[in-house]
């Protein structure tokens, strides 16, 4: 199984059952440009796979490592490396930051498959957090500061913050909003 990230309005093109989509609320970019504005992220089989790929679909596959849980948002990420040694500290610690507000990586890998558009990314995540709040809280936090410094330096990252459903709650709107405001690098 993959997780396929692309823009809800092209969507139809698959027609995909209802409980594939994993998340299809209102999204945040904290890191851009983002190449869709309305993203989705569905769970989705090979064939799945094959008929985007066959139908040129903007978006990305990457492998699953895990299973959907409860978290009420997601963490995307995707990035073009530019200096892969120099991002390996990153890589080696960031899942203990994750750990520490309640995340788990859904998906992690050094190849996303690029299934059409304009948009390449070398490598993908997906992140599941038990809140918003507690994705923007990690994203903001002095701990994940230095690796962020670290992604800054050696990619060109695209980071947003997904809803599973809805709207964004306003405190973690907010409080990525006022991050931004003061760290006007973060947002590319």
């Amino acid at each position: 199984m993959q997780y396929l990230v692309t823009s809800g309005d092209l969507l139809g093109s698959l027609d995909l059952k209802s409980g594939h989509i994993v998340a299809q609320g209102e999204a945040m970019v904290l890191e851009g440009p983002w190449p869709w504005a309305a993203p989705i992220v569905a769970r989705v089989d090979d064939a799945a796979i094959a008929a985007a790929r066959a139908s040129r679909l903007d978006g990305y596959a990457v492998d699953a490592i895990a299973q959907p849980g409860a978290g009420a948002a997601l963490v995307v990420a995707a990035h073009r490396m530019r200096d892969l040694d120099g991002f390996k500290p990153y890589a080696d610690q960031v899942a203990g930051v994750v750990a520490r507000f309640g995340g788990r990586f859904l998906a992690r890998a050094a190849k996303a498959t690029m299934l059409g558009g304009d948009f390449v990314s070398d490598r993908a995540v997906i992140i599941e957090f038990p809140t918003a709040d507690d994705a923007v809280a990690f994203y903001v936090a002095d701990i994940y500061a230095p690796l962020m410094k670290i992604r800054h330096a050696t990619t060109d990252p695209r980071f947003l913050v997904i809803a599973r459903d809805g709207a964004l709650p306003p405190a973690a709107r907010a409080a990525a909003e006022s991050y931004l405001r003061s760290h006007p690098a973060s947002s590319h």
